[in-house]
């Protein structure tokens, strides 16, 4: 009779880690087709005439970008720090000039085991159309800027501001600004305080 018990124990252990473990991996393949639509909708941005910053002719050459493989342990969570003391600032552009942008807070989190922070920024337009999102700037330079991906660092957004004090970071969803296609467009620089000294072998690489 305890033999039975031990064995009934061990089979309801075994089937319970191999649900446990089909969830795990559903979740994993749902995550790796989430990235590759957001880079095949990128990819299909970049052929539309209206929203590309490519030329007509290297729309036709165009064959979509190239990426670092998708790690799920690029996907963070960060605790949000609200900073609603800070004064708006001057960023400097690509193209010489400047923009206004506010820092709204600090995002710590852990990455490739150390502790790290970036600073979530959002632009202080003088007229904004009604109904329009705020959107939330979160750019920065690694280790990997001017050699594997654009020189002048890469960008990821927020469509509004997240809620509550935990935001996901996902650097699997790091983007070029268009100045890295067409010096006509005017980039925002990235701050120093966004400066993360390793190499972030998440999202797009160089063009």
């Amino acid at each position: 009779m305890l033999k039975l018990y031990r064995g009934l124990n061990r089979l309801i252990l075994m089937i319970s880690l191999i649900a446990i473990l089909g969830v795990a991996h559903a979740q994993e393949a749902d995550y790796l087709k989430e990235i590759k639509v957001w880079q095949e909708d990128l990819n299909k941005e970049y052929l539309d005439p209206v929203k590309s910053p490519l030329s007509k002719k290297e729309r036709k050459d165009f064959t979509g970008h190239l990426f670092y493989p998708v790690q799920e342990s690029y996907r963070i969570e960060a605790k949000f720090e609200p900073t609603p003391d800070s004064k708006p600032f001057q960023l400097a552009t690509s193209t010489g000039g400047a923009k206004i942008y506010k820092r709204i807070g600090i995002l710590h989190f852990e990455l490739l085991g150390e502790n790290r922070t970036l600073e979530a920024y959002v632009e202080q337009k003088r007229f904004s159309l009604p109904g329009m999102p705020t959107y939330v700037f979160l750019p920065l330079v690694d280790e990997t800027t001017g050699n594997e991906t654009y020189g002048g660092g890469r960008y990821m957004h927020y469509e509004g501001i997240p809620e509550g004090t935990i935001w996901t970071v996902d650097f699997n969803k790091l983007y070029n600004p268009y100045c890295a296609y067409n010096d006509k467009y005017e980039c925002p620089k990235v701050p120093d305080a966004n400066y993360l000294p390793i190499k972030v072998e998440a999202g797009i690489k160089g063009y």
